[in-house]
């Protein structure tokens, strides 16, 4: 799958940013994360990492929904807290856009509305990394604990080229056709959430050379 953060979160960034006063920024970042932030706590307790309960439905309705609902709100209250880097590079530059953006968001909805477009945007957030996923993976394991996770594409999609060592797998990471796909996805997925920052820092460089 895709990493966390900030790859799942730009494959749904043109939706805050085409319907900023429908869609709710740190809901739906934070949402995108909550399937791995599940399975990550769950890891803990069993030894290894992968999908699991975070991945299902039924994780996402019990447990995706009401963490996520609690772990928004500790974003945005670090948010405000958190002082500009100093740095003069670009990534210190794209992180203060962002926690500057976090910290403006609830201005742009109104507080009547709030409550339903943070759920709403939690939802499609899950929603949107489990997809995504599918697609990264090939397994379907949404309908955990009560069907085991299935395989849904063909067998030669799953062939592993070669095992590379990996902290999270005590076995190795799997390199073959999902592995491809999941580097295509998180660079996709970086450079979406990334793009305005990108352009907005060559622009302020040309400005500064002239």
């Amino acid at each position: 799958m895709p990493m966390t953060f900030p790859s799942h979160q730009g494959f749904i960034a043109p939706l805050w940013r085409r319907w900023p006063g429908y869609f709710n920024m740190a809901a739906l970042c934070v949402g995108a994360a909550m399937p791995d932030v599940i399975d990550g706590l769950i890891a803990v307790f069993r030894g290894h990492f992968g999908q699991s309960i975070g991945h299902s439905l039924a994780g996402m309705i019990v447990l995706g929904i009401p963490l996520g609902f609690a772990l928004r709100i500790l974003v945005l209250r670090t948010a405000c807290r958190l002082a500009p880097l100093q740095n003069n590079g670009f990534l210190a530059y794209a992180w203060n856009l962002g926690i500057a953006a976090l910290a403006e968001e609830g201005k742009r909805i109104q507080p009547s509305n709030n409550l339903r477009i943070v759920v709403t945007s939690l939802i499609i957030g899950i929603f949107s990394h489990l997809i995504f996923d599918l697609i990264s993976h090939g397994h379907f394991p949404w309908l955990l604990p009560w069907v085991p996770k299935l395989k849904i594409f063909p067998d030669w999609w799953y062939d592993t080229w070669l095992r590379i060592w990996s902290p999270t797998r005590p076995a190795g990471r799997k390199i073959g056709p999902h592995a491809v796909i999941w580097v295509l996805l998180s660079v996709v997925g970086i450079w979406m959430l990334l793009r305005p920052a990108i352009h907005s820092w060559n622009n302020r460089t040309r400005n500064i050379s002239r």
